[in-house]
């Protein structure tokens, strides 16, 4: 795997996996925030299982699906946006810097 391919990985990883622990408390409390946060999991789980492919697609391919993602996350997903963000400007070339 080409090192922007696995940096992009990692980052997408960890807003996945955050996602997924959003959704659960989420899921937990019944909040209403629960649909979204599922789409939104789930879109970071297609991206992931994307990168880990044999052949993926070239980096630059994601940023739109990261920037819809983004958008997706809005005020009712704040604590995932940022992470979200981050893999978007790993996907750019420009990692932003914590």
């Amino acid at each position: 795997m080409a090192p922007a391919h696995q940096n992009l990985a990692v980052a997408v990883g960890a807003a996945k996996e955050h996602a997924r622990t959003v959704l659960q408390q989420f899921e937990r409390r019944g909040d209403a925030r629960t649909g979204r946060s599922s789409s939104v999991y789930l879109a970071l789980m297609v991206l992931h299982k994307r990168l880990l492919a044999v052949d993926p697609p070239p980096v630059q391919h994601f940023v739109p699906d990261l920037e819809q993602l983004t958008r997706a996350c809005g005020d009712k997903l704040a604590s995932v946006k940022p992470l979200v963000e981050a893999a978007l400007g790993v996907a750019r070339g420009t990692p932003q810097q914590a």
